[in-house]
């Protein structure tokens, strides 16, 4: 059996890679489990952010993401997951780029989702715009690639 959610509920991702760093941006509703997922991640350390662009984003939450063969998991310190979603959706080069430095940026964006086909520098602007009215927090957080791979043999 499966539950369908409203949309109004659910988690709008987008990855990309800004200047050789990788970007994860969510964004939440305050509709649905939105509210649940903020606190979640305030919680776990995903501080507000004054501002986005020239901002040293904090280190140290207590989340991060999972990646395996089929999906990309946002767990928690005690390996909850968070934030579920699919690996095929990820931007290739956020994957290569969160892969080489074992991180990713972080944040999570409260309000309407942004468009999907938004530019980069379009979305860039948008998270700015949302941490100066208070309603954008992140973090740099690790991500660990826990695909299965064949043992070598000698």
């Amino acid at each position: 059996m499966t539950t369908e959610h409203p949309p109004e509920d659910a988690v709008a991702l987008r990855t990309l890679v800004l200047g050789g760093l990788p970007l994860l941006v969510a964004s939440v509703t305050d509709a649905g489990r939105g509210p649940q997922l903020r606190q979640a991640l305030s919680d776990a350390g995903l501080l507000e952010l004054p501002a986005f662009l020239g901002h040293e984003l904090p280190r140290g939450a207590r989340v991060g993401f999972q990646l395996d063969r089929a999906e990309l998991q946002l767990v928690d310190e005690r390996e909850n997951a968070l934030l579920r979603a699919p690996r095929r959706g990820l931007d290739q080069g956020w994957l290569a780029a969160a892969g080489r430095l074992k991180g990713t940026m972080l944040v999570l964006l409260s309000g309407s989702h942004p468009d999907p086909d938004l530019a980069p520098r379009a979305l860039v602007e948008i998270v700015e715009q949302r941490a100066a009215q208070g309603r954008a927090r992140g973090a740099i957080v690790g991500v660990v690639d826990d695909r299965m791979s064949l043992p070598m043999v000698f």
